[in-house]
């Protein structure tokens, strides 16, 4: 059987802030427990940024190319991530399953919406499709795929600065993301110190 390859740019959290979010979906499961499917691995925690398409068996070399060449164009500064909306989706049918997520509040990020749409235009700018590009961007990091309803609740922010992005072939199915490239988001502002 062939496999199937999701290509992606995503946003990985640092370590830290992956093993706080991990921290409030444990505070979270308490004696009630989880659905089928345990939780994301801290590896494998993200928020998506583009998905490009799938692919059977492999990822065209000329796609590759593409996607490689729209992130090294990527000229962006580091900015911050804030993460303090643990909500589901799905799931709303008694006794079904849905996903659990950390959101941003309402209005909270504009950053983030702006690197993904400053990576959309660099993309179609490079020559990529209209339609690879998302131009709808509900930014969230899933962490349960499978997980009983929860009411939407503020919590303690999980919160970093990104420093870089990335390209991941995710292995549909296997629950393996192999990030293919990183890059670095640079600081084009000098920092004047106090003499």
């Amino acid at each position: 059987m062939s496999q199937l390859h999701d290509l992606y740019y995503f946003l990985f959290p640092t370590p830290l802030a992956a093993e706080t979010a991990k921290e409030l979906l444990r505070c979270l499961q308490g004696p009630r427990g989880a659905g089928r499917g345990g939780p994301m691995s801290l590896d494998r925690l993200h928020i998506t940024l583009h998905y490009l398409g799938r692919f059977l068996s492999s990822i065209p070399r000329e796609v590759i190319d593409l996607a490689l060449a729209a992130g090294s164009a990527m000229d962006y500064e580091p900015f911050g991530v804030r993460l303090d909306v643990l909500q589901s989706r799905g799931g709303f049918e008694k006794g079904a399953f849905g996903t659990v997520e950390l959101a941003p509040q309402a209005g909270a990020a504009r950053e983030l919406r702006g690197f993904q749409h400053a990576l959309g235009n660099t993309m179609r700018r490079m020559g990529f499709a209209e339609i690879q590009s998302r131009s709808h961007f509900n930014p969230h990091m899933t962490l349960h795929y499978k997980h009983e309803r929860i009411d939407r609740m503020v919590v303690a922010p999980v919160a970093w600065i990104v420093t870089q992005f990335a390209l991941v072939d995710s292995l549909y199915g296997l629950g393996r993301h192999d990030v293919l490239a990183r890059w670095t988001l640079k600081a084009r502002q000098q920092v004047f110190l106090d003499w």
